[in-house]
C-alpha cells in the first residue's frame, strides 16, 4: 500500500526544519548582498568584477601666456614639449625670496639648459620700470617677462614666489610655494638626477 508522505509526523518535522533553515539563512544572504554593494572590491552591482580606483593623475598646467608688458592675453605661450622639464616661476621684483630664487636659477642655468630644462620667470605685480631695475641687478640668463592676466587668473593669483616644475606634456610635477633656498636647491638636484641619463 501506498503511504501519504504529507500525513506523517516525520514529514512535518522535515518541513519545519527546512522552514527554520530558510528563515535563518535568508537574512544572512541579504546582509551579504548589502556588504557587497558597499565594498567596491567585492564586485557588487558589476556582476562580480572588482572595481579598482584609478591612481591619481597629475594636473595639467594651464596655458602659460606672457609678454613684454602686462596684458590680459599675453603675446607668447610656453611650448612644454620643447624641453624635458620646465620651471615656471611667478616672481616679483620687490620680493627678497624672488631674488634668492633667481640667483640660484642663474647659478645653475647652464646645467639646466644642457639637460633640456627650460626656465621662465613671470612677473605678476610689477611695473616695467621695476622689472628693468631687477634685470640690471640680477642679469637673468632665463626667459623673464610679464605674466598674462589669463594665466594668473587660471592659477588663482599665486603667492610670490611660486614655482611649478612641469613635464614635457604639461603635467605639474611639483609646486614650490614661497620656497627657501634649500628647498629650491633640493628641487634642482632632484631634476638633475632625473635628467642625468
Amino acid at each position: 500500500m501506498h503511504k501519504n508522505i504529507f500525513d506523517s509526523n516525520a514529514s512535518n518535522q522535515i518541513f519545519t526544519y527546512i522552514a527554520f533553515l530558510f528563515i535563518l539563512l535568508f537574512p544572512l544572504t541579504a546582509q551579504s548582498a548589502e556588504d557587497k554593494a558597499k565594498d567596491p572590491m567585492a564586485g557588487g552591482a558589476q556582476g562580480g568584477v572588482p572595481v579598482i580606483k584609478p591612481l591619481p593623475r597629475h594636473k595639467l598646467m594651464p596655458t602659460v601666456s606672457y609678454g613684454k608688458e602686462p596684458s590680459v592675453e599675453g603675446e607668447k605661450s610656453v611650448d612644454f614639449s620643447s624641453m624635458r622639464f620646465w620651471y615656471v616661476a611667478v616672481l616679483a621684483s620687490w620680493n627678497p625670496r624672488s631674488e634668492e630664487i633667481s640667483m640660484i636659477i642663474n647659478k645653475n642655468f647652464k646645467q639646466l639648459s644642457a639637460r633640456k630644462i627650460g626656465v621662465i620667470a613671470l612677473f605678476s605685480q610689477d611695473t616695467e620700470e621695476s622689472v628693468a631695475k631687477w634685470r640690471k641687478k640680477i642679469m637673468p640668463q632665463f626667459i623673464n617677462d610679464f605674466a598674462s592676466r589669463n594665466f594668473l587668473d587660471a592659477m588663482k593669483n599665486p603667492r610670490v614666489p611660486t614655482l611649478w616644475l612641469v613635464g614635457s606634456e604639461g603635467e605639474i610635477i611639483q609646486i614650490l610655494e614661497m620656497p627657501t633656498k634649500e628647498e629650491m636647491m633640493q628641487s634642482i638636484n632632484k631634476v638633475m638626477i632625473l635628467t642625468g641619463f
